[in-house]
């Protein structure tokens, strides 16, 4: 099972092994730190583009209502950040969940509660995403992302 999108010369792309949402992606830095002020020079000057890079490939294969990019580290303390898709079927299973946020989703909530929602073992994930994942590595060597 290889989860891994694609590396550049700063951070690496991998699918999220612990929870079955296509296009759900953690991209780290290769540098190991806690924090974006520890980042290198150069991985910070990349960091924007990166992001952006990385969300596009996940809009473009997953199409996705929204994409959240959130960092928090409380599960892992190492610098990652969260490249999450928010589908319509998730939406309304949330909404569902949530009927008074019918007006307002919010976000940080979506991720926290997908999270719990979809956990699944590294297998179940993977099997869940095999094809998402090689979508979008064939689409990171096309657009030889960042």
């Amino acid at each position: 099972m290889n989860f891994e999108i694609g590396r550049s010369e700063d951070f690496l792309v991998e699918h999220c092994y612990s929870c079955a949402v296509p296009g759900y992606l953690v991209v780290s830095p290769l540098a190991t730190v806690e924090s974006l002020d520890a980042l290198p020079s150069r991985s910070l000057e990349n960091l924007g583009p990166s992001l952006a890079a990385v969300t596009a490939l996940v809009k473009e294969i997953v199409k996705p209502l929204r994409v959240y990019c959130a960092q928090f580290g409380e599960e892992q303390s190492q610098l990652h950040f969260h490249i999450f898709p928010r589908g319509a079927a998730l939406t309304r299973e949330y909404l569902d969940a949530f009927p008074q946020h019918a007006s307002q989703i919010r976000g940080p909530i979506v991720l926290d509660w997908a999270r719990d929602q979809y956990r699944c073992s590294k297998e179940s994930a993977y099997e869940s995403n095999a094809h998402v994942i090689d979508q979008l590595r064939k689409l990171w060597a096309v657009q030889q992302c960042y």
